[in-house]
């Protein structure tokens, strides 16, 4: 594909499968990977900022690095993906599935996770300024060193059940794991 002058080039891989493909360091700003598999695959340091990967399969895929800023990936799939570092600032996460993935130190700042699931993430020293983490299921998640602030409520096992946690619940739930979170009241944003 020639892109035209003062233009550049869009990826295109709709429904594509790039499992186990090497596309570490590509700039893929604006591309479209929804509903493609990239099972394995390596996207170290790689641009996906403002790409779609609505119902994209990254599990168990090295994402390092990379930097999915204002990505779409409503439904996407990052089970056992690796994600250290990861920016997903301002990416629209929801219903996603995180299970087991490696988020260590990764920037979740106004990321939209609503219904998503980070059940047994790794969330160690991440950033999450005001992430919105309605209905987020964070069962035996690893938070220790996670900071900031996050619109809940949150879904976890309580005692037993099924529970949602808000206010000063939630500021509870993630500062007894060792996470320094507060609640993010809209107030703080004037």
């Amino acid at each position: 594909m020639t892109a035209s002058p003062g233009t550049r080039d869009v990826f295109y891989g709709i429904d594509t499968d790039l499992s186990d493909v090497d596309l570490s360091g590509r700039d893929l700003t604006e591309g479209w990977l929804s509903r493609s598999r990239l099972l394995g695959a390596t996207l170290r340091n790689c641009s996906l900022v403002r790409a779609h990967v609505e119902e994209a399969d990254f599990s168990e895929a090295d994402l390092s690095g990379a930097d999915l800023t204002k990505a779409s990936g409503r439904g996407s799939v990052f089970r056992d993906a690796r994600l250290h570092g990861t920016d997903l600032k301002a990416a629209e996460l929801n219903r996603a599935d995180f299970t087991g993935a490696d988020l260590t130190s990764a920037n979740l700042g106004d990321a939209l996770l609503t219904r998503s699931t980070l059940a047994r993430a790794n969330l160690t020293n991440a950033t999450a300024d005001k992430a919105v983490l309605r209905n987020t299921i964070l069962d035996e998640a690893q938070v220790r060193g996670l900071t900031g602030t996050v619109i809940g409520p949150i879904s976890v096992i309580f005692r037993g059940q099924r529970t949602l946690l808000d206010g000063p619940d939630l500021e509870q739930w993630f500062n007894t794991r060792g996470a320094r979170i507060t609640r993010f009241h809209a107030r703080e944003a004037s």
